[in-house]
């Protein structure tokens, strides 16, 4: 079963974070956030558009996906599951997001000086939430379907 949570955690956070960075509400902010600070003309001479990606950048997302994925497994799907505690994949899985992104976000701030820094926050709690709705989910789906076959 372990083996299927994975999956599950995978397919979850992986569709949650694609239409997140696809919706018009991500979009807009992160455009406007960027023109404002300047850094829409440095996106656009580094920026990768996604109709360019190549078999490198799906590759580096599919491994993302995986490793956020394991991360939600072992460190807050699993220990829920064992405790029978749906809350503790909801703490674990926040902070675990957080940290993730936080591990980007701050060094591209302290590395780019016209990088928003509002971004910083928002991001992070964008990492926080998308691993908190992947691991809940998934725990709750599990802990639901044992207590139906109890």
């Amino acid at each position: 079963m372990q083996y299927v949570r994975f999956i599950a955690a995978f397919l979850v956070y992986a569709i949650i974070d694609v239409v997140w960075n696809v919706s018009p509400i991500a979009l807009n902010m992160y455009s406007s956030l960027y023109e404002a600070s300047g850094n829409d003309a440095l996106l656009d001479r580094f920026g990768k558009q996604p109709d360019t990606w190549g078999g490198y950048e799906i590759l580096a997302l599919l491994a993302f996906f995986l490793l956020i994925a394991l991360a939600n497994s072992y460190l807050a799907i699993e220990p829920a599951v064992k405790e029978n505690n749906l809350r503790r994949a909801v703490q674990n899985s926040f902070v675990l997001g957080c940290a993730a992104y936080a591990t980007y976000i701050v060094p591209i701030f302290v590395m780019m000086a016209t990088w928003p820094a509002i971004l910083v926050p928002i991001d992070i709690l964008i990492g926080g939430l998308l691993s908190l709705i992947t691991s809940t989910i998934v725990t709750y789906v599990t802990l639901r379907r044992r207590r139906a076959g109890a």
